[in-house]
């Protein structure tokens, strides 16, 4: 599984595939359709994964009677562990939220919808429409980026600091 998310964050969920897999962990691409019979499988398997380190990152919520600011911190402190620690799914992630195509697009807006809900739980008095979510969503996927191309942490940690104190 992590060699596929590998290829998928690299080449694309509408790009890679068993063959794929099969050339990176040094295996027939037989042996790798032993494990997923169809390229659906082997997506819906990456996408399962996707999901559970997300669900992770949702697992912890802020202490009761924390402020909003502090609530923004934390969810923004759990995210910054996600990246650091899987930087491959968030290679995926990102991959898929600008995937188009007929296969995978209604799957990631389920996904973003399921973020967005995950987010907004979170948030003090998120609106119903989703507009502090949203936010927080694009902006998450900005600091992905940026701690992808190796920004110097502290000026990640400027970024979001000045996110939580505007969406305050």
């Amino acid at each position: 599984m992590d060699a596929a998310i590998a290829c998928y964050g690299e080449l694309g969920v509408e790009r890679a595939g068993h063959g794929d897999i099969a050339k990176r962990v040094g295996v027939s691409t037989a042996t790798v359709f032993n494990y997923f019979g169809t390229r659906e499988a082997l997506t819906e398997a990456v996408f399962e994964n996707i999901y559970d380190v997300f669900k992770d990152m949702f697992s912890e919520l802020p202490a009761p009677g924390t402020s909003p600011q502090q609530r923004i911190q934390h969810l923004a402190n759990r995210y910054a562990l996600l990246v650091r620690t899987y930087p491959d799914v968030l290679k995926v992630a990102l991959n898929w939220s600008s995937s188009f195509g007929d296969g995978v697009r209604p799957q990631y807006l389920e996904f973003q919808h399921w973020l967005l809900r995950g987010i907004q739980e979170r948030l003090p008095e998120g609106r119903p429409d989703f507009s502090d979510a949203r936010i927080i969503l694009a902006t998450a996927y900005s600091y992905a980026r940026m701690k992808l191309d190796n920004t110097p942490d502290e000026v990640l940690d400027r970024y979001v600091a000045r996110i939580v104190l505007a969406m305050v």
